[in-house]
C-alpha cells in the first residue's frame, strides 16, 4: 500500500491548538532549524503498518514546511514472517528507500543484510540531534554490540514504550469490581480476570484478561521477577530453568482455564487488541502506541494502571519502535534524509505531533513529565503509569541474534498451543521448545 502526502490533508487546527496551549515549544531544548524552501526532491519511506495512521500527520506537516518535497511512503507488514524477507530482498536487489520503520529486535539483522545505516556520522553531522539526545536505555536497544558493525547504532527510537495494563471501566462496573491502581499482584489479577469472565456453556465468551504471552515483553519481566534471566551465562536461552517454568505456566495454567485468553485463542478475533478494544476481553497488557487505535475503536471507557507485581516484584517490558536512514538515503538523498531525522525529533516537528496525538512517550528522559502528552484529556487518564514504569522495565537481550529470536517466538507459540489447546505438559513442552532454540543459537554462532 502506498500513500504520497499532498496538501489536501494539511489542515490540524485543534492539534496546533493543542500544542499552543501546552507550550510545545517547550517540548525539547531546541526547535526544528530554519527551514530553506528551495529545497526540493522526493524522500521515500517504508511505513509499518500499525504507524501509518499516527504518521500522517506527521508526514503533512512536513510537507507543510518543505512545499518543494514530495514524500512517498508505502505501508508495509508489521509481522516478522513478511517483513524480514522483504526488506532483506530489496537490500538484495538495491530497491531500499531512504527511511524506514524497524522494530528493536531487528537492529541486528537489518543492520547485517544492509538495510539500516550506522547513524554515528549523522549524530556527528553538527545539527542539535546527537546520540546524548536519547535516553540511554532506548538507544541502547540499536547499539551493535558484537561483529564487524561492533559499536555502530542502527536505529532511533520513536517513542519510549513499556508494557502497561489497559482495562475496561464498563466491565469493571458491570462486576461491581474497583478498578486496578497498579498496587495489585498476580493472584489479584487473577482473581479479577476470573469474575470478569463470562462464559455460555463451555464456551468463553468475554476473557478476563487478553495476553501475548510468548512475547518477550511477557516471559522476560515474569522471569526476571522470579530471579531467572532469559539468558544462561553460556550465551543459550533458559526456558526451561525454575523461573522460565513457573512464568510460563502461571499464563498457561489461566489460559486452559479460560480466564486469560492465549493469542491463539484470540486470533478469530483480530487478536490480542483488537479483542479488547472489542470487547471480546476485558483487560490487555500493550504500549502507548496502541493508544491511538484503541481510542479510535474501542466504544467503552477504559484506562490504564501498572502491570501487577510478580513474586512480590514489579517488572514489565520495555522496548520502542525505530526509525533509521536505509545506506541508499544517505549515499543518494542525504541532505533530505538528515533533514527529516532532525525535524522528526523536534519539538515542533514529529515528537510534538506524536506527543499530541496519544501516539508516544517521548524517548528522552527530560521528557517524561511534559504536559504535552501527560495533560491530554483520557481516556487513558492514568499517564504517568507510561513514564513512571519505566524505572521497571525489562529489556529483552538484544545479544539474542534476530534469526534466533524468531526461533523463540515460534518455538513458545507451539508450546503454548501444545499445552493450551491439547493439554501437553508444561515442562516437556518447553524442554522441546528449549532445545530447537539452542540448536538455532549455536548455527548462529558459527556464522
Amino acid at each position: 500500500m502506498e500513500g504520497t502526502v499532498t496538501s489536501s490533508v494539511f489542515a490540524h487546527p485543534s492539534r496546533r491548538a493543542v500544542l499552543t496551549g501546552l507550550g510545545a515549544a517547550a517540548l525539547l531544548t531546541q526547535r526544528a532549524p530554519g527551514f530553506a524552501a528551495e529545497l526540493k526532491g522526493k524522500l521515500t519511506i517504508t511505513v509499518l503498518d500499525f504507524l501509518e495512521k499516527p504518521l500522517q500527520p506527521v508526514f503533512a506537516a512536513y510537507k507543510a514546511k518543505r512545499p518543494g518535497v514530495e514524500i512517498a511512503y508505502e505501508v508495509i507488514p508489521s509481522s516478522d514472517v513478511d517483513l524480514i524477507p522483504l526488506m532483506l530482498s530489496r537490500a538484495l536487489a538495491k530497491k531500499l528507500p531512504d527511511i524506514t520503520f524497524l522494530f528493536d529486535e531487528l537492529a541486528a539483522l537489518f543492520a547485517d543484510g544492509g538495510i539500516t545505516a550506522d547513524l554515528r556520522p549523522y549524530f556527528a553531522s553538527g545539527g542539535p540531534v546527537t546520540e546524548a539526545y536519547f535516553a540511554k536505555p532506548f538507544l541502547d536497544q540499536y547499539l551493535i554490540t558484537s561483529g564487524d558493525k561492533k559499536g555502530g547504532i542502527y536505529g532511533m527510537p520513536y517513542g519510549a514504550d513499556t508494557v502497561v495494563q489497559f482495562y475496561n471501566k464498563k466491565h469493571f462496573d458491570e462486576a461491581g469490581l474497583k478498578y486496578p491502581t497498579g498496587d495489585w499482584t498476580f493472584e489479584d489479577q487473577v482473581a479479577v480476570a476470573e469474575k470478569l469472565t463470562k462464559r455460555d456453556g463451555g464456551k468463553t465468551t468475554r476473557f478476563g484478561l487478553g495476553i501475548q504471552i510468548p512475547w518477550q515483553a511477557t516471559y522476560v519481566p515474569g522471569i526476571e521477577a522470579w530471579g531467572g534471566h532469559i539468558l544462561r551465562d553460556d550465551g543459550t536461552v533458559d526456558l526451561t530453568g525454575s523461573a522460565a517454568t513457573k512464568t510460563f505456566t502461571m499464563y498457561w495454567d489461566q489460559a486452559k482455564k479460560g480466564t486469560f485468553a492465549s493469542y491463539a485463542q484470540l486470533e478469530p478475533y483480530g487478536g490480542v487488541w483488537t479483542a479488547f478494544a472489542s470487547g471480546i476481553s476485558s483487560m490487555t497488557q500493550t504500549v502507548r502506541a496502541l493508544v491511538p487505535t484503541i481510542r479510535a475503536t474501542m466504544k467503552d471507557d477504559w484506562d490504564v494502571c501498572f502491570v501487577p507485581t510478580i513474586n512480590g516484584v514489579h517488572k514489565t517490558g520495555m522496548g520502542s519502535v525505530a526509525m533509521d536512514a536505509t545506506p541508499s538515503g544517505i549515499a543518494n538523498n542525504k541532505d533530505l534524509t538528515y533533514d527529516f531525522i532532525t525535524w522528526f525529533y523536534s519539538g515542533d516537528g514529529a515528537m510534538g505531533i506524536l506527543a499530541s496525538t496519544y501516539a508516544i512517550v517521548p524517548p528522552v528522559e527530560s521528557l517524561y513529565d511534559s504536559p504535552v502528552w501527560r495533560n491530554l484529556p483520557g481516556p487513558p487518564s492514568n499517564t504517568k503509569v507510561f513514564s513512571d514504569s519505566i524505572k521497571f522495565g525489562a529489556i529483552n537481550p538484544n545479544t539474542i541474534p534476530h534469526a534466533v529470536q524468531s526461533v523463540i517466538n515460534k518455538e513458545l507459540r507451539d508450546a503454548e498451543d501444545s499445552v493450551v489447546l491439547n493439554g501437553a505438559d508444561a515442562s516437556a513442552a518447553l524442554k522441546k521448545a528449549e532445545a530447537a532454540v539452542n540448536v538455532a543459537m549455536a548455527e548462529a554462532r558459527k556464522k
